[in-house]
């Protein structure tokens, strides 16, 4: 199956289901975390799960990768339309800026559904986003936690400068 055609149709018209979206998903390529470098674009994949337009609605823009240590998770458009971090748990914003660090997640390649793939892990939050290659330039990326009963997709297309 050339993946591809698939992920455009469905980012028309959303998945049918999250099950849909778990076989596209599967049947990308792997990401290298170094691939990633770089601010990316985000966009909702719907599937029915109960966060769908949630995203877009608060203005999200999408995420930055900066190296594998200091990644901005979620960033949103300010008045300008320009993108900006926001850390999505206080604590942990004011933690980061005593100790100097950046960012508020880290990447990493774990193995996930049969493939070892880039994975974003939140600094304080038990989520993690797991990513796969639909080319260079756009990820399919899949969200999940501890309990979740089903996981929150989302496409990434990256910026240039």
């Amino acid at each position: 199956m050339k993946p591809q055609r698939p992920v455009w149709e469905m980012m028309e018209r959303g998945a049918e289901s999250a099950g849909e979206a778990c076989r596209l998903f599967d049947a990308l390529e792997p990401v290298d975390p170094h691939e990633m470098f770089g601010t990316w674009k985000g966009r909702e994949l719907p599937t029915g799960h109960p966060m769908d337009g949630w995203l877009e609605k608060t203005g999200w823009y999408g995420k930055a990768f900066h190296s594998t240590e200091h990644v901005d998770p979620l960033l949103f458009n300010n008045p300008f339309g320009e993108p900006f971090p926001l850390h999505p748990f206080p604590p942990g914003l004011i933690s980061n800026l005593l100790s100097g660090a950046r960012g508020a997640a880290r990447l990493r390649k774990m193995e996930w559904r049969g493939k070892t793939s880039a994975v974003m892990i939140y600094d304080q939050l038990p989520i993690q986003d797991h990513f796969r290659k639909v080319n260079e330039d756009v990820l399919l990326g899949m969200m999940g936690w501890k309990g979740m009963k089903r996981p929150y997709f989302f496409l990434l297309a990256r910026v240039y400068a």
